[in-house]
C-alpha cells in the first residue's frame, strides 16, 4: 500500500563517541506504514542510530523529523533540540523493543502492559485493562497473564515486550535486534509476531541480522558499514542484485 506521509526523516546525522564518529552524515526518510530493515555488520552503527531517534543518544549535528515535527535541526553545524516537554510529546508517536527484554521482574506480564500506559499517559486502568488483555490474546500468551517474566521463555518474554510497546499505541516501533539474545527456535514466534505487525501497516524500522525477515516483510532494506548507508533498495532488488562491492560481500557471508 503506497502511502507518502514521511513519519521520520534524519539528515545529515553525525555522531562521535570520545571523538571518534559513528555516524557519518546518515540520511533517511521513512514512510507510514513501510517496515525498514536496517543490516550491516557489527560496530556500523545501526543500534545507534535508533538510539539518535528515541534521544537515548543526542546527535552532533543533523535534523530529525518525526510526524512532521522537528525534533532536533542543524544550527550552525550543530544539533539543536526541541524543549523536553516537545520532546516528551514527539516522543510519544514511538515505543522501541531492545535486544535485551527490559521487563519489570516484580510485575506479573499484564502488569508490566499496563505499567506506562497508566502511569505516563494516564489513562484509567479500566481504560488499558482490555487493550493490553486483547494484544496478550493476539501474541498468544493470554494464559501467562499473570505469571512473572522468570517463569516465561526468553522469546515468550520478548513478545510480552513487543505487547508492552504497542500498549502504549505508537504510530512507530522501533526494533533494535530484538531476537539476538534468543535461541533459532525462540526466534520463530517474535518474528512471526513482527511480520503480524508488517501485514498490520505498523510503520517499523528494524535493525536485525534475520535476512528472512529483511527478505519477507520489510520495504526496503538498507546495509549499513563504517557509520554510513552503502546502499538502500526494495528487497528483491537489494537481495536478488546488490549494487555495490561491500553489499555483496556481507550478504554472501551472511546467505552461506
Amino acid at each position: 500500500m503506497e502511502n507518502n506521509t514521511t513519519m521520520i526523516q534524519m539528515d545529515n546525522i553525525y555522531k562521535s563517541f570520545n571523538t571518534v564518529p559513528v555516524l557519518k552524515g546518515i540520511s533517511l526518510e521513512v514512510k507510514k506504514s513501510e517496515v525498514l530493515a536496517v543490516i550491516g555488520p557489527s560496530g556500523s552503527g545501526k543500534s545507534t542510530l535508533l538510539r539518535c531517534l528515541n534521544t537515548l543518544e543526542t546527535i552532533d549535528d543533523g535534523t530529525i523529523k518525526i510526524k512532521d515535527e522537528y525534533l532536533a535541526k542543524s544550527v550552525d553545524h550543530k544539533a539543536v533540540y526541541v524543549d523536553k516537554k516537545a520532546q516528551k510529546r514527539i516522543l510519544g508517536h514511538m515505543c522501541m523493543v531492545f535486544q535485551q527484554f527490559n521487563l519489570f521482574p516484580h510485575m506479573t506480564v499484564l502488569e508490566n502492559l499496563l505499567e506506562a500506559p497508566i502511569h505516563v499517559k494516564k489513562m484509567a486502568k479500566t481504560e488499558v485493562l482490555p487493550i493490553a488483555e486483547e494484544l496478550l490474546r493476539k501474541i498468544g500468551l493470554f494464559a501467562k497473564k499473570d505469571a512473572f517474566p522468570s517463569r516465561l521463555s526468553g522469546g515468550q518474554q520478548q513478545r510480552v515486550a513487543i505487547a508492552r510497546a504497542l500498549c502504549m499505541s505508537p504510530d512507530i516501533m522501533l526494533f533494535d535486534e530484538p531476537t539476538s539474545a534468543l535461541d533459532p527456535e525462540l526466534t520463530v514466534g517474535v518474528l512471526n509476531t513482527m511480520r503480524q505487525l508488517a501485514e498490520e501497516q505498523m510503520t517499523m524500522i528494524v535493525v536485525t541480522h534475520e535476512m528472512g525477515f529483511a527478505h519477507d516483510a520489510a520495504n526496503n532494506v538498507i546495509f549499513m558499514a563504517d557509520g554510513n548507508i552503502i546502499e538502500k533498495a526494495p528487497p528483491q532488488d537489494f537481495f536478488n542484485n546488490p549494487q555495490e562491492e561491500r553489499t555483496k560481500s556481507f550478504l554472501k557471508n551472511m546467505l552461506k
